[in-house]
């Protein structure tokens, strides 16, 4: 991967992960009672790995063109970490929706 392709994509995935978060904050309201500490949670997870993110972002956006192939791997590794608890938050955050008692009973 190309460090102007990281840029890219890690940009594209923090404004896809911050997008994420403001609609499920929105919806915090439909959560039932039981479930949301955990949504909170949950939120806070998001939160942080967008943080994460970009504090990354701008470790590597800093490395001299020379040294980018050096960590390009590490790069590469983060980004499908990053991913993956993205992946793995976003489905418990969706749980909380699932358990909400439904309106017409």
């Amino acid at each position: 991967m190309k460090k102007e392709e990281f840029k890219q994509r890690t940009h594209q995935v923090i404004d896809e992960l911050a997008e994420t978060i403001s609609n499920l904050e929105a919806r915090a309201g439909e959560i039932a009672e039981e479930a949301r500490e955990e949504y909170r949670e949950q939120l806070d997870k998001l939160r942080e790995l967008r943080e994460k993110l970009s504090a990354k972002l701008d470790e590597y956006d800093k490395l001299a063109d020379g040294k980018w192939d050096v960590v390009k791997e590490s790069a590469g590794s983060f980004f499908s970490a990053v991913a993956e608890a993205w992946k793995e938050n976003v489905a418990k955050v969706s749980e909380a929706f699932k358990r909400e008692p439904r309106q017409d009973d």
